[in-house]
């Protein structure tokens, strides 16, 4: 990572979870491109200084719920031992899940996640958690998002519970202009894959007719 990126996270790091991390020289020019992608990210409330109030998580929204995801909150709200903070935490992990695969890897979402964990966390039941992610196949995906909250946000292993290995890729999605790349095709639900790739066969014969 360059210094830019490495200061960045510090600071979200320390905005966010109140964790101070050592901050490295940089010229105005760097700190203007800093602030301007904190706007992108919608995190400018993390920033020192700054007196703007949390904006919460914009476009997140925009994730409608799919058949499996209606299953699943139908089948909860039935159980014995129905967990309310589990599905709130599983509509969060599949709403990000859902912004990166349209293209941008939310960090104010990431951060979102975190905080839920360790305000919420305890309320979660994880073996739920792990089994709902499967039904959905957005597990390998969801393991990419929590692999940035231990690589750039300083959680340990056990305060992610559903996290079973970290992946390096989980740096490289998160900094790497947000965007996805076919390095992380297989992290992608099956569903969306063939969706992709009907999608390109389609455009491919429309070409050729």
């Amino acid at each position: 990572m360059n210094v830019l990126t490495r200061n960045y996270f510090r600071i979200l790091r320390e905005g966010a979870f109140g964790e101070r991390q050592p901050i490295e020289p940089m010229s105005s020019f760097k700190w203007h491109q800093l602030r301007e992608r904190a706007h992108e990210d919608n995190v400018e409330s993390y920033l020192p200084g700054s007196e703007e109030p949390h904006k919460g998580l914009r476009g997140l929204s925009e994730y409608k719920k799919g058949r499996r995801h209606k299953n699943i909150e139908k089948a909860e709200y039935h159980a014995i031992d129905t967990s309310i903070h589990s599905l709130d935490f599983l509509e969060l992990i599949a709403s990000n899940v859902h912004q990166t695969i349209a293209g941008r890897t939310r960090i104010d979402g990431i951060i979102e996640i975190g905080h839920f964990l360790r305000t919420k966390g305890d309320k979660v039941d994880f073996i739920k958690i792990e089994q709902w992610l499967h039904k959905l196949g957005i597990y390998n995906m969801a393991q990419l998002h929590a692999s940035i909250l231990v690589e750039l946000f300083g959680f340990t292993p056990d305060e992610v519970p559903f996290l079973h290995r970290t992946s390096h890729k989980a740096v490289r999605l998160a900094t790497d202009t947000h965007k996805l790349t076919l390095a992380f095709l297989p992290y992608y639900p099956a569903a969306t894959l063939h969706s992709m790739f009907y999608r390109l066969h389609k455009s491919i014969t429309q070409i050729e007719e």
